[in-house]
Order: structure tokens, then sequence, then C-alpha cells
């Protein structure tokens, strides 16, 4: 099953897709990232990330990029056994910006494992609290 979190940010599409993509600058505003480095934005290359769970805890997933479309989609998976985990963003032009919708899914025989770490609910918490922040960057307000 599927977690879907959106919002309009003021910026144009090309744009909220380079800051985005630039996985590496993710910890300057995003809450629940803690470090992060990526091999580059192409398919294939390998993006490591240490996040926080919103219970605390920190956690590394080192994901590679499947699609990468300048201005439209940046999609990543991680996979272990019996199991892919996708964070997939779309970013379409809004009339107040560009809407950016990020759905991440597990799927797979063994996707209740990533389940029992990444519940439905922590995954929208961590889209969401992800989301509001890249907006308040676009938009140069402080982080809080």
């Amino acid at each position: 099953m599927s977690v879907v979190a959106r919002i309009v940010v003021d910026a144009e599409p090309d744009e909220a897709w380079s800051r985005w993509s630039d996985v590496s600058c993710w910890p300057e505003w995003n809450p629940r990232c803690l470090a992060a480095r990526a091999d580059g934005v192409e398919a294939g290359d390998q993006i490591e990330l240490q996040l926080r769970h919103p219970r605390g805890r920190d956690f590394w997933t080192r994901p590679r990029v499947t699609i990468s479309e300048p201005g439209r989609e940046f999609t990543w998976q991680a996979r272990g056994l019996g199991m892919r985990a996708s964070t997939q963003a779309l970013f379409t032009r809004a009339d107040d910006g560009t809407e950016v919708r990020v759905t991440g899914d597990a799927r797979g025989p063994l996707a209740f494992t990533w389940r029992l770490l990444i519940t439905q609910k922590v995954e929208g918490r961590l889209l969401s609290d992800a989301l509001n922040a890249f907006a308040a960057d676009l938009a140069g307000d402080e982080p809080s």
C-alpha cells in the first residue's frame, strides 16, 4: 500500500526538481535527514541517507535512483531480500507554483519487514515533514 504526501511550492518545476534532487544538501533543510550523500542524480546512481525516525531512532537507507527526469520526476528504490521500497517525487506545474507529490511504496513478499520499521503513519510523517521544510526552504523561510 502506498503513502502519498503533496504540497504546492512557490517555484517553477525545474527549480523545485533541482533543489529536491540535490540530495547531498538535504540536511540543510530536511529536519528528518541527518546526513546525505549522492553519487549523482542519474538512474543507477546510489544515494545514502541517514534519517531520524519520528520516535527518535536514526537509520540508514541506501537506495538507487531509478528515474531522473529534470523538472518532472525523481524516483529511487531501496532493495532488500524479497522487497522493494520506492519513493517517487513528481513535479507538476500548478496555478500558484509547482505541486510536489511524493509517494512511498513497499512491495514484495517480504515488504512487511519494511513496514515493521517504517509504518504507513511513520512514512507519512517523514514525507510531510520533508515537504513542509522543502516549501519553507524554497520560500526562503528559516528552518523551524
